[in-house]
């Protein structure tokens, strides 16, 4: 019976690390190296947890905008440790889920500021209008595409869409907002 509840047990979690994997699995964009971080912090996060982490963020010092301070320290300060496993998190997790936040923001601000250059076009006369729109295509939308293309090889989409449904938030929890 003993040696059954044992294999029975070894089967589910197997089964639970197969399934967590899956969203990382399935994901064709996503990079081998992305896949193994991902798997290395316990797979990744859904809309739950990430609600969880935007409540604890404004918390930890040094990474929002409100208590960034000078930028001068090196590593990750023992303030900051402290803080995030005062909250109950896994410092590798916190810090993921920051990494993969803060890409998507970025990301975000990136697409921000092509909407507001093209914006800024409408006004033009039609053959400056043109010109200033093929010269920013060329030029920053590929570097926009660029970092979208690294984007999508480092977080999983599953990740991506639970950031951007939360990014007001997001950038409100860091001070951006």
């Amino acid at each position: 019976m003993r040696a059954l509840t044992s294999a029975l047990l070894s089967l589910l979690v197997l089964c639970c690390l197969a399934a967590c994997g899956n969203d990382v699995a399935d994901d064709p964009k996503l990079s081998e190296e992305g896949k193994e971080v991902v798997q290395a912090v316990g797979g990744p996060f859904d809309a739950a947890e990430f609600k969880k982490f935007l409540k604890v963020l404004p918390e930890i010092p040094g990474l929002t905008a409100q208590n960034a301070g000078d930028g001068s320290g090196v590593g990750m300060s023992a303030a900051v440790k402290s803080a995030i496993a005062s909250h109950g998190w896994d410092e590798n997790r916190f810090l993921y889920i920051y990494g993969h936040a803060m890409v998507m923001a970025n990301y975000e601000q990136m697409q921000g500021m092509t909407a507001q250059l093209q914006d800024q076009f409408k006004d033009l006369p039609e053959d400056q209008r043109k010109a200033m729109e093929q010269m920013m295509s060329q030029q920053v939308g590929g570097q926009v595409d660029a970092f979208k293309a690294e984007v999508d090889k480092q977080v999983p989409a599953s990740e991506q869409a639970v950031i951007r449904d939360n990014m007001d938030a997001l950038m409100t929890a860091v001070g951006m907002r």
